[in-house]
């Protein structure tokens, strides 16, 4: 296997790298070996003597190795062609590095569930929702997403859009709150003429929204927004229309900043104009 190298491996010992990553090669079939061999990989360079800053926010709360930053890519790198090409092994191994409560381990697991075969989509798909139908760390989430679903953007984005329905239109705020997730990190990969689909699914979220959703739906906003502004602008404004009371005023207002000034200025408006008439309405009344 040939080191990917860059500046940032001129520390590392690219000889010594390689035979620790042959050696996890060869545990792939053992899953707790390949467990076991994992730890003591990510321990050997781990980052003991760095201090992070104290107010710094974690990327993950669970436990987490301190890693310079090619060692997981490298590690995916090498693990990449075995995950490809041994499906069962790999849902093996999945499951035993999952169970594991260091984050880089359950990163991984979703590395190799994102590298499986078209045929294995069904089970690729069944594996996330047993996943997120659980709470999870948040970096976690982002993993599934990111990684664990890379095949189904692939080559079943349809699917990926099924599940995202799927979890949107749960009861559960937190299963909504990983489709808000999910739609942020479909979005860079879609297609102009999948925006009417997205469109559509978070347009109930802004118009009323619970406050827990309020950040996630921003940021699905804003990505949007990069997307295509025009179109974001007359769907805010289409929503704000159809909807009464004070707090889609509010909400809106908290997404001017990510328009250019012609497009805010529009919103805007119409965001006057909605709370003058609101107004009239509660005049009207209780006259």
């Amino acid at each position: 296997m040939r080191i990917s190298y860059n500046l940032a491996m001129v520390a590392i010992n690219l000889n010594r790298l390689e035979n620790q990553l042959q050696a996890l090669q060869e545990k792939f079939a053992e899953p707790e070996a390949f467990r076991d061999g994992l730890h003591r990989f990510f321990s050997f360079y781990h980052q003991y003597s760095r201090r992070k800053h104290e107010d710094s926010i974690p990327k993950s709360f669970m436990r987490q190795y301190d890693l310079p930053v090619q060692i997981v890519p490298q590690l995916e790198l090498s693990l990449k062609q075995l995950a490809k090409s041994h499906c069962e092994q790999s849902f093996a191994l999945i499951e035993e590095l999952w169970k594991d409560d260091f984050f880089e381990a359950r990163d991984l697991a979703c590395f190799i569930l994102g590298q499986q075969a078209e045929s294995e989509t069904e089970r690729v798909i069944t594996q996330i929702e047993s996943w997120l139908a659980q709470a999870q760390d948040r970096a976690v989430v982002s993993s599934v997403f990111k990684k664990a679903c890379q095949g189904l953007l692939e080559f079943a984005p349809k699917q990926f859009i099924g599940l995202t329905e799927r979890l949107l239109v749960s009861k559960d705020l937190r299963q909504q709150g990983y489709g808000l997730m999910a739609l942020g990190i479909f979005l860079p990969k879609a297609q102009h003429n999948d925006l009417p689909t997205i469109y559509g699914m978070v347009r109930p979220f802004i118009a009323c929204s619970d406050l827990q959703l309020q950040s996630r739906l921003a940021e699905l906003v804003n990505e949007l927004v990069k997307q295509s502004p025009g179109e974001v602008a007359y769907l805010l404004k289409e929503v704000l229309s159809d909807t009464e009371g004070a707090e889609i005023e509010q909400r809106l207002r908290s997404y001017l900043s990510f328009f250019d000034d012609n497009y805010a200025i529009g919103i805007q408006e119409a965001i006057k104009n909605h709370a003058t008439l609101r107004a009239k309405r509660l005049k009207s009344a209780d006259n």
